[in-house]
This record gives structure tokens, sequence and C-alpha cells, in this order.
């Protein structure tokens, strides 16, 4: 039976190494791109991780096999009507071994972000779907929505 666990520090290269996979799945960079993206994303988040503002899940299948992992990310927010906390969470990375895919291991790993968020005050979670994900998250009660952006 495959088993849910938080990321360590430890886990950091495969925290890494499942975002660029899930990169590689979803878009088209060369690899320059994804290298330079992953060494990014390993300064942006090792202090998330010592810290407490981000937490990492991995699916293990026996017997230390890592099938699937994700990462939540609690960030400040501007308080608006209706909406007074200023801390909501980002999930992000999540990614699955092809072979370990339709198993619910993506559900298991949402689930448990959505839990640790809210016992750290968050009370919103948002994501970036692909479309294949898109289905896993909208089963989750995920809705959604709309957003504009400008580089500067």
């Amino acid at each position: 039976m495959p088993r849910l666990r938080r990321a360590s520090l430890d886990d950091l290269d495969l925290l890494v190494a499942h975002r660029r996979r899930m990169w590689e799945a979803m878009a088209r960079f060369t690899r320059e791109e994804h290298e330079a993206a992953s060494r990014t994303y390993r300064r942006w988040l090792r202090p998330r991780l010592r810290s407490g503002t981000a937490a990492g899940f991995i699916v293990v299948e026996a017997p230390s096999v890592p099938v699937a992992s994700g990462v939540v990310w609690l960030m400040d927010a501007q308080p608006r009507p209706g909406w007074a906390v200023t801390r909501q969470a980002y999930l992000m990375s999540i990614f699955t071994e092809p072979g370990a895919r339709r198993h619910g291991h993506a559900s298991r790993i949402t689930r448990a972000a959505m839990r640790w968020a809210r016992e750290r005050g968050a009370e919103r979670i948002s994501l970036h779907a692909s479309q294949e994900g898109a289905r896993v998250y909208g089963r989750l009660g995920f809705k959604r929505t709309h957003e504009m952006r400008r580089d500067l």
C-alpha cells in the first residue's frame, strides 16, 4: 500500500526533479531553460522548506520508491472585502510517475496540502492546473478563476 509522507530537506533533489518532469510534460522549453529553472527553484524552495512556509508531500510505494510529490506554499495576500485573513496557500509542482498515475496519488497530496495549509491559518488555496490536472482538482472542489498578467 502506498504511503504519504511529509518531505524533508533531504528530499529537495526529488522535489526539484519532479517539478522539472512536470514542466517537461506540460510545456516546450529547451534543456538549458529547464536546467536554469531547476536551479532557481532549488534556491527558492530550500529556505521555504527550512522556515516552514512551504511543505512537500511524497507518495512512496514499497519498499521506498517515491512515485508522486507536490509542494504547498503559504504566502501573504492583500486583505479585501469579505476576506480579512492575509494568508493563503499555493499548491504547486504536483507530479506522478507515469506508471503510478490514476491511483489517487495527486488527490492524496492535495488533501494533505489543504490540511497543512488550513492548520496554519490559510483560508484559501490556489494553483495553476494542466488540462489533465484540472479534472483531479475539480473533483476536490477547486473552481476555475480568471487572472490577468503583464510582464513589466
